[in-house]
C-alpha cells in the first residue's frame, strides 16, 4: 500500500495493517501480575475494525522490535540444531581472584603443570587421614581465582564432590593470600599444597566450612613443561573424521541456541522495563567488558536513561558520580582537579549530589586492574555517557547489523578521545572511543538479540561478523575439542563459530564431571551425517 502524500512527508504516518499482522503486532506477556502492572501494546482500530498503528516512514532499529516475523534455517543445520537440543545445561558460575606475587607464581606454575598432568598421580591421602581420588582434573583457571575450575573428587570411595582446586605452595597461603575472606573461593573442594612448614594450617572459606587439604609428598622431577589449558576429550577423535562442512553446521547449531538463549533474556528484560531501558542496559554491560560487566550494570540500573535524558548535559556527571569516581579522594588530590573536563564534571555533581548520593557504588565494585587501557572502566563510562547522548540517533538507526556498526565507528568525545583514563596523560593523536572488536561484540550481544528476540535478526550477516580477537576460555574449548589449536583455527575465524563453540563447552564439558566418560557430546557426533 502506498504511503500517504504529503509534503514535507512526516517521519510518521497511519496505514492499516493486515489482519495477519494484528497479534505480531500485541505484545504477548505472560506473568504473574495483574494487569494493572503491564502495559500491553494493543494498536488502534478504525471504526470499521481495521487496525492502525503509526508506522515509521523509514523503519527503525527499535520499531522492528514489535514487527514479528519467521527466519529461515538451512536444511542441515536444522537438522543438526534438534539433535543438539536433546541435551542443554545452564552456564555455571567461575571466579576470580587477585594476583599474586610473579616471582613465586612462576614456580608455582610450573609445579602446577605437572599436577595437571598427572605426574603426581590420582589418588592421595589428606592431612586428616581420608582417600582423595581425583576423577577430573577440570580446566586450568589463568585469570584470577582457584587454580583449577571444575573439579571432580571422590572421598573415601563413596562420596563425590565437584568444585574448584587451590595449588599453592606452602600450606599457610590460604590464609597469607585471604581465601578464607574471599567468597570467590567458596566453591573450592581441594586444597593442594607442596610445603607445610612443620605447623598445622586450616583451609576454610567464608562459610566456615572446612576445605580438604592435600600435601604433596612425592618425589618428581620438575621438567621444562609447557602448561596446557584443558586435556583434550573425548570427543576428539570422532570430531577428527567429521567433514569441516558437518562441523561447522554443529557449532552453528549451537550458536543458534546460544542466541536465543541471549534473545530471550532480552525479551524479558524489555518486558520488565521497557526496550529502550533494557537495550541501554544491555550496551552498558557490554560496555563493562568482562571484569565490570556487573557494576555497569548496576550503575545502569540506578541511573536510568529515562533519568539520564531528563538531565541532559549533566547527565554525563551523574554516570561518574554515580560510578564514585568523583568521590575518589586519590583522583581529587591529584593535578586532575584542574582539568576543564574534571571541573565541568563536578560543575554539575555537586548540585546533585544530595539526590543521588545515597546509590554511589562501592569502590569494590570496580576492578581497575588488568584491563586493557582502552578497556579502562573511566573509558567506558565515557563511551555510555556519549550513546545516552545520542540516544534518539540510535532509535532512528535502521535494524541492518552494517549500518549499526558504521554508526558505532562515528563515535567520538572530545576528552576520552585524547585519554585512557581521568589520570592518563593526552594521546598525540585521537583514539576511537569503540575499536572494532567492542563493535563487534555489542553486534553479536547486543543489536543482533535484540533484532532475534522479535524474530528479525539477519542470521546470515550475523554470521559474516568476523572474530577479532579469541580469550583464553576459547583456547581451554579448542583444546578440549580438537586436542589442537590447528585443528580448530578454521572453525573460529567468526564470531558465531566461537559462541557456538562456547555454548558447546558449556551444555557438555561443563557439564561433566566424569572426565568425559559420561558425556552425551560424542553420542550426538555420531548422529551427524558424515
Amino acid at each position: 500500500m502506498p504511503w500517504k502524500a504529503s509534503a514535507p512527508p512526516a517521519p510518521y504516518e497511519t496505514m492499516p495493517i493486515p489482519d495477519h499482522m494484528r497479534q505480531s503486532l500485541a505484545l504477548s506477556v505472560i506473568s504473574r501480575r495483574t494487569s494493572k502492572d503491564i502495559k500491553v501494546f494493543r494498536p488502534p482500530r478504525q471504526k470499521n475494525g481495521s487496525c492502525l498503528i503509526g508506522v515509521p516512514k523509514y523503519y527503525n532499529i527499535l520499531f522492528y522490535c514489535v514487527m514479528l516475523s519467521k527466519t529461515q534455517e538451512r536444511p542441515a543445520v536444522a537438522t543438526i540444531l534438534a539433535i543438539y537440543r536433546e541435551r542443554s545445561d545452564d552456564d555455571l558460575l567461575r571466579v576470580r581472584e587477585p594476583r599474586s606475587h610473579v616471582a613465586e607464581k612462576w614456580t608455582e606454575l610450573e609445579w602446577q603443570a605437572l599436577w595437571y598432568s598427572g605426574a603426581f598421580g590420582t589418588t592421595f591421602r589428606s592431612t586428616d587421614g581420608a582417600l582423595v581420588e581425583i576423577i577430573q582434573f577440570g580446566f586450568w583457571n589463568r585469570e584470577p581465582g582457584p587454580d583449577f575450575v571444575h573439579v571432580a573428587i571422590r572421598i573415601d570411595g563413596d562420596r563425590t564432590c565437584e568444585g574448584d582446586v587451590e595449588w599453592d605452595m606452602h600450606a599457610a597461603d590460604w590464609e597469607r593470600h585471604g581465601h578464607s575472606q574471599n567468597s570467590a573461593f567458596d566453591k573450592v573442594v581441594l586444597h593442594v599444597f607442596l610445603h607445610s612448614g612443620g605447623a598445622s594450617h586450616f583451609a576454610r572459606t567464608t562459610e566456615n566450612r572446612e576445605v580438604i587439604q592435600i600435601h604433596l609428598q612425592k618425589d618428581v622431577d620438575l621438567v621444562d613443561a609447557h602448561p596446557l589449558a584443558a586435556h583434550p576429550g573425548r570427543c576428539c577423535a570422532p570430531l577428527r573424521e567429521l567433514p569441516s562442512s558437518t562441523i561447522d553446521s554443529l557449532i552453528e547449531a549451537a550458536a543458534q541456541v546460544r542466541m536465543q538463549k541471549k534473545a530471550e533474556h532480552f525479551k524479558r528484560a524489555a518486558i520488565v522495563h521497557g526496550i529502550d531501558e533494557a537495550l541501554y542496559q544491555a550496551l552498558a554491560s557490554a560496555l563493562g567488558y568482562k571484569l565490570n560487566k556487573l557494576a555497569f550494570l548496576l550503575l545502569a540500573e540506578r541511573a536510568k536513561l529515562r533519568v539520564l535524558r531528563e538531565y541532559g548535559a549533566a547527565a554525563e556527571s551523574v554516570l561518574f558520580g554515580l560510578a564514585g569516581f568523583l568521590e575518589d579522594p586519590v583522583l581529587n588530590r591529584t593535578p586532575l582537579s584542574k582539568q576543564a573536563y574534571w571541573r565541568g564534571l563536578w560543575e554539575h555533581w555537586w548540585r546533585l549530589r544530595g539526590h543521588f548520593g545515597h546509590h554511589i557504588l562501592q569502590r569494590n565494585m570496580w576492578k581497575l586492574a588488568m584491563t586493557r587501557p582502552s578497556n579502562h572502566p573511566h573509558r567506558r563510562l565515557g563511551a555510555l555517557a556519549e550513546l545516552v547522548r545520542r540516544w534518539k540517533e540510535i532509535r532512528l538507526l535502521q535494524p541492518r547489523l552494517e549500518d549499526v556498526a558504521v554508526w558505532f565507528r562515528t563515535l567520538s568525545h572530545e576528552f576520552w578521545d585524547f585519554h585512557f583514563s581521568l589520570v592518563s596523560a593526552a594521546t598525540e593523536r585521537p583514539v576511537r572511543l569503540l575499536g572494532e572488536t567492542r563493535i563487534n561484540e555489542i553486534l553479536a550481544n547486543v543489536i543482533y538479540p535484540m533484532l532475534r528476540s522479535s524474530h528479525q535478526g539477519d542470521w546470515e550477516a550475523y554470521k559474516k561478523i568476523r572474530a577479532e580477537l579469541g580469550n583464553r576460555r576459547l583456547a581451554i574449548v579448542c583444546r578440549r575439542l580438537f586436542g589442537e589449536m590447528d585443528r580448530a583455527r578454521e572453525h573460529i575465524r567468526f564470531l558465531y563459530q566461537q559462541q557456538g563453540l562456547l555454548q558447546i563447552f558449556e551444555d557438555f564439558c561443563m557439564a561433566d564431571a566424569t572426565n568425559c566418560a559420561g558425556c552425551r557430546f560424542p553420542e550426538i557426533i555420531a548422529k551427524l551425517p558424515r
